[in-house]
């Protein structure tokens, strides 16, 4: 789902403007075939409107990433864009943050790319100054910061187009680095091709069914999904006094792997709210909208026959 080198020099060479598809095809040096079929690959990905009859045109679609390629354009020549837009070198641009530091294994983490390739697309960006490090966390130049927009809002175009294939009225909750977490009206069951029901809808895999709310979260792409990964999945779709009170529960009475539950936080932005929940389950009194420890206790008894003592984060 990232950018192949040929669909990005297709892009570039539209960049000037409308043109026909022969034409576009000359001036390339490819084929009609080939052609047809990275223009097709674009067109799918809503960065390229293909229109007429006889000749054919293409030229790019009208959206915030193609209007950034544009900028990009005026700020770097076309191989040197070529060169940083491409393959894995995308996915780390989005992981990144501009004048914020990061671990690498954070970095890892959001790009969901193995750590080789990470730091090899690291020590190409920072060889082009793109990308700058202090200490132990990675950065972008803040002169830099539209190669980030850009790709941001790719990964933003592919996931809202593939959230709309699975549900015309799915709302993008979140959106990642080649996985999403949508929100729809509609039950598809527990699994619907490379899509799997997470959140509060999952809470009832392990022993705590609820009353549905009529919105169910989906994450993409589909596979087995942990404990850990439901709990923060449910927080990023959003939470009030009564979500806070079912995480709760539900990790009092399961084992849970705790360091694991931070990484997966910081991914997903919600470090703040679990911090404050381990804190809770270690005894910490803790204001609205957190529960009264009566609260906890009687859901437990409810659902569990009780929760002995407070679950510090064991792991499995």
């Amino acid at each position: 789902m990232t950018l192949r080198k040929a669909e990005l020099k297709v892009l570039l060479a539209l960049a000037s403007g409308p043109i026909t598809l022969k034409e576009l095809a000359r001036k390339m040096n490819v084929s009609k075939s080939t052609l047809s079929i990275t223009l097709h690959s674009l067109e799918r990905k809503g960065l390229v409107n293909i229109e007429g009859k006889r000749p054919l045109k293409a030229k790019l679609a009208d959206n915030k990433a193609t209007q950034l390629l544009r900028k990009i354009l005026l700020m770097l020549p076309k191989n040197r864009t070529l060169k940083v837009l491409s393959g894995s070198r995308l996915k780390v641009l989005s992981a990144l943050k501009v004048e914020e530091l990061q671990p690498p294994w954070l970095v890892q983490l959001k790009a969901n790319v193995s750590r080789a390739t990470l730091h090899r697309v690291l020590n190409e960006l920072m060889e082009m100054l793109i990308v700058g490090k202090r200490k132990e966390g990675y950065f972008i130049s803040e002169r830099f910061g539209v190669l980030k927009d850009f790709a941001d809002e790719y990964f933003y175009l592919q996931n809202f187009i593939r959230a709309k294939e699975f549900d015309e009225k799915a709302v993008l909750v979140w959106s990642g680095v080649e996985e999403l977490i949508l929100a729809t009206e509609t039950f598809k069951g527990k699994h619907l091709g490379n899509f799997q029901l997470t959140g509060l809808a999952r809470f009832s895999d392990y022993g705590l069914p609820l009353v549905s709310s009529g919105v169910y979260h989906y994450y993409w792409p589909a596979r087995e999904l942990d404990l850990e990964e439901i709990v923060i999945h449910a927080l990023k779709a959003g939470y009030d006094a009564r979500e806070l009170l079912y995480v709760i529960v539900l990790l009092k009475a399961h084992p849970f792997n705790e360091e694991r539950l931070k990484r997966l936080a910081a991914k997903f932005e919600v470090s703040s709210i679990v911090e404050d929940i381990l804190e809770f389950l270690r005894g910490k009194v803790k204001s609205y909208p957190f529960p009264s420890r009566e609260e906890v206790e009687e859901l437990c008894k409810r659902y569990f026959g009780g929760c002995e003592g407070d679950n510090e984060g064991k792991t499995d």
